[in-house]
């Protein structure tokens, strides 16, 4: 999970961020055991790593009833970074090696610490990288061996961090699982209702949809006035608009893709949604790694 944080432990989330959580878990433990026979090099990458673990706020209106002073009660869950650690110790074979990418050097090192102290049978197997989850990312795609390798990869921005590039490096190793946690909230944040958009924030989305045509999928143009037909953009874009142009686009690298459950917060804004890019084109490989994240996906949409 990203840092919001260098201080403390990170607070975030609510219902939803542990769900997400618990869907990548369940299917890294269903990962493992279509994998325990295969040779490759079995790789699990966290490209927001955090601290490992996280101070999850559940307010009182998620808990179900009203407290006196409606303070939010407060939880720690293990990250997912943790998870994958935990998983890998109870299957028949685990992960090879683990690859946790945190931007923060404080985050860096209390996961490192936290990791190695937890799991010391694993520790070999730890790779705790301080850096830009996109510069790192196109490092280990360019480094590994993908002939002997396969890998899982979690990519679990706070916000719009994730470049289109960095997407299309991973789809190109077609050896790749990858969820990916999509920023709706903040895209829907971002697009005015009409006229002129801030440019650093254009420039933002074209990074992250790794296209300038959203422009022309999100906006409409009104006519303004009949006699010089001036006209303005305003905003035609809606949740399901935006998640369909998303999945669109990760149809245009990935050799198949999940469907998508949408994360909201209490009030039911969407914050996030989920979906899962695959980038094995064999059809044994695409169709079991689908079935099995659909099958997660429409838990999560319950």
């Amino acid at each position: 999970m990203g840092v919001l944080c260098s201080s403390a432990m990170e607070a975030f989330g609510g219902p939803w961020s542990l769900k997400k959580l618990d869907c990548v878990e369940s299917y890294a433990v269903n990962y493992l055991k279509v994998m325990q026979n295969q040779a490759w090099a079995l790789h699990y990458v966290d490209a927001f790593a955090g601290q490992g673990k996280q101070q999850l706020k559940t307010s009182a209106l998620d808990l179900g009833f009203l407290a006196e002073d409606e303070e939010a009660r407060v939880e720690f869950l293990e990250g997912s970074a943790m998870r994958a650690l935990k998983v890998s110790s109870q299957a028949t074979r685990g992960f090879d090696q683990f690859i946790f990418i945190e931007a923060s050097h404080q985050s860096k090192e209390k996961l490192a610490e936290r990791a190695r102290s937890e799991w010391p049978g694993l520790a070999d197997r730890i790779r705790v990288v301080e850096a830009d989850a996109n510069t790192a990312i196109v490092d280990y795609v360019r480094y590994t061996n993908w002939k002997q390798t396969r890998a899982l990869v979690f990519l679990d921005p706070f916000g719009l961090q994730v470049r289109w590039e960095t997407i299309e490096d991973l789809a190109r190793t077609r050896a790749c699982d990858i969820w990916y946690l999509f920023p709706i909230g903040g895209v829907i944040r971002m697009l005015p209702s009409s006229g002129p958009m801030n440019a650093s924030w254009e420039a933002k989305l074209d990074s992250l949809f790794g296209s300038t045509d959203w422009r022309d999928e999100f906006f409409a143009e009104e006519k303004q006035g009949e006699l010089f037909g001036d006209a303005s953009r305003i905003k035609s874009a809606n949740e399901s608009r935006i998640l369909a142009y998303i999945k669109k686009r990760m149809q245009s690298v990935f050799a198949g893709v999940s469907d998508f459950a949408v994360l909201r917060n209490s009030t039911g804004y969407p914050m996030f949604a989920l979906l899962m890019g695959i980038t094995n084109p064999s059809s044994k490989a695409l169709n079991t790694a689908r079935r099995i994240s659909n099958h997660l996906i429409a838990n999560l949409n319950r």
